[in-house]
């Protein structure tokens, strides 16, 4: 939305319409592929529920 926006407006008052600073906006944009910990943590008990083919609930797996 922010780069279709940002045509025929400037960054600034695109946060200022959607009340974001912009230091959060940038912050924002420059982590956003960055995968996390958590990230990563949710996507090995996805690969380990399919392996178990979901017979064990998400805290069994979380423990593993």
């Amino acid at each position: 939305m922010v780069d279709e926006l940002q045509e025929i407006m400037t960054i600034g008052e695109i946060c200022d319409h959607l009340r974001v600073s912009r230091s959060s906006y940038y912050r924002w944009k420059k982590n956003q592929n960055v995968e996390t910990k958590k990230d990563i943590r949710d996507k090995r008990i996805g690969e380990l529920c399919k392996l178990h083919k979901y017979r064990y609930g998400y805290h069994k797996i979380a423990s593993i």
